[in-house]
């Protein structure tokens, strides 16, 4: 006959049943799944947080010094950190102290801003990192300023230009040549960003915010003379020093001026219909005396330029024709030959008078009309060895401005180049005549039908070629260029011309 159980034995039966159940759903079921944040750092996981923002404030507080380098109200996590909801029974968080110190060793913070594109059509884009919009447009149009006058700007925008009945300037329109945007986003607060709008307008028209050199203005100097001292053209020392309005302003002893190189990070484009007087250079003949010594010259009539009103359709990049096209032209006078009279007789060989003048006749190398759109001189830091005339036209003739024997001939070029083509050396398709004087006559940017041979004798007036656009050229036009024996270049208004 079997027992029956008691209530004790029941009972401890029941518990241990109740208690390997309940140990059995706590390992199945180990707590409440909990919504929790990965963080990661340039892809790296570095822990999990139970709130970002947590994390994104106690990152806006800890860095009061950035905030007040940069007058900011808050600042925000690195480009590279990613947080990502996750759902985890797991109790292993780190505290939001323990991420923000791994961030602040691993990479840097950003802060609310704007990025600025320059994109040309070709090439790489150029981008600035600015913290006000608002400083865009006053700092753009305050770098147009330095190559556009200000006054004529303002007329063109408010659409008030006085009318031209005499001579002037007329501008149709006015534009970049590349595609600007701006965008706002999150700066990376180690990354350059300018802080000001005059630092933009700096940064706009040099390329740097580093200190350009200067100049202390000495007793006597004028904007012509310390444009001259620093290899500047008075055009570019100019817009260094917007407070110097022309070539006129006065320098006072003591005056810093800006001598540093423009680097201008755009292209304002200008078209504008230009209505003016040009002067036309004058021939100068030679004619002979055999009662005067060879070493015996004089002006026997002087010479007097012409003066021709031209109407122009003129493109200015940054301040520069690019091109030039005459639509129409008007004689007010003509030009007045010089007549120079020299001496053929023998000198004695002890005699004390001075040397003998040059022998040279000289004529200007392109139809009429034309306009020199650059004359010698400093440019972007380099001498500009020679004078660029304009105007006559593509495949318009080119003659020889004296006499004298072709000494090189290139014509290796396409007719039409580009700013910075090496071929020709730069000078596209070329002609060099050497002078009775032994002057070097350069004629550059031809096209490659060039009429003369090496060894040929050419006489003042002689079709040499035509005008192009070859090498390294913006547009056409005639790039005319002397050297003396030395291979030092001489100034073309001076030597050869009154221009």
């Amino acid at each position: 006959m079997s027992k029956r159980p008691s209530l004790g034995g029941v009972l401890l039966i029941l518990t241990t049943v109740i208690l390997l159940v309940l140990i059995g759903y706590t390992r199945i079921n180990p707590g409440t799944p909990k919504s929790v944040y990965i963080v990661y750092l340039e892809g790296k996981k570095i822990g999990l947080v139970e709130s970002k923002d947590n994390l994104y404030d106690l990152i806006d507080k800890e860095q009061e010094n950035i905030k007040k380098d940069f007058k900011v109200e808050k600042v925000y996590p690195p480009e590279t950190l990613e947080t990502i909801e996750y759902t985890t029974y797991s109790n292993k968080l780190s505290t939001p102290e323990e991420i923000y110190n791994i961030i602040e060793n691993k990479s840097t913070f950003t802060i609310k801003g704007y990025t600025v594109t320059i994109k040309p059509e070709e090439g790489e884009p150029i981008y600035i990192n600015i913290l006000n919009k608002d400083h865009l447009a006053p700092a753009l149009k305050e770098a147009v300023s330095a190559f556009l006058a200000k006054d004529e700007l303002e007329a063109y925008l408010k659409d008030n230009q006085i009318e031209v009945t005499d001579t002037g300037k007329t501008i149709e329109n006015v534009y970049f040549e590349e595609k600007i945007t701006i965008k706002e986003t999150y700066l990376n607060v180690n990354d350059p960003i300018i802080k000001t709008q005059s630092d933009l307008t700096q940064y706009l028209l040099f390329g740097t915010l580093e200190p350009q050199a200067e100049y202390i203005v000495k007793e006597g100097d004028t904007v012509v003379s310390v444009a001259e001292r620093n290899s500047l053209s008075n055009e570019e020392l100019l817009i260094a020093n917007p407070k110097l309005s022309t070539v006129n302003s006065l320098l006072s002893e003591g005056q810093v001026l800006n001598i540093g190189l423009i680097n201008p990070l755009f292209t304002i484009v200008e078209e504008s219909e230009v209505i003016e007087d040009v002067n036309m250079a004058y021939d100068t003949v030679t004619e002979t005396d055999n009662t005067r010594y060879a070493s015996e010259s004089y002006v026997k009539q002087k010479g007097i330029k012409g003066v021709m009103r031209n109407t122009e359709k003129v493109i200015r990049k940054n301040g520069e024709i690019t091109t030039l096209f005459i639509s129409d032209k008007k004689s007010i006078s003509e030009p007045v030959s010089e007549i120079v009279v020299k001496g053929t007789k023998p000198s004695h060989s002890f005699s004390n008078l001075p040397p003998a003048a040059s022998s040279t006749d000289w004529g200007w190398p392109t139809i009429s009309p034309y306009v020199i759109t650059s004359f010698y001189g400093w440019r972007w830091g380099r001498l500009h060895g020679g004078i660029d005339i304009s105007g006559s036209g593509f495949g318009s003739p080119i003659f020889s401005a004296t006499e004298g024997t072709v000494v090189t001939v290139f014509r290796g070029c396409a007719d039409r180049g580009y700013y910075g083509s090496s071929c020709g050396g730069g000078f596209g398709n070329y002609v060099e005549i050497l002078t009775p004087d032994n002057w070097i006559i350069y004629y550059a940017h031809m096209r490659s039908d060039i009429r003369v041979a090496v060894g040929a004798t050419v006489s003042k007036g002689t079709k040499i070629g035509t005008m192009g656009d070859s090498g390294s050229s913006t547009g056409t036009h005639l790039h005319f260029e002397i050297r003396d024996q030395s291979g030092n270049k001489l100034n073309p208004c001076r030597t050869a011309f009154a221009c």
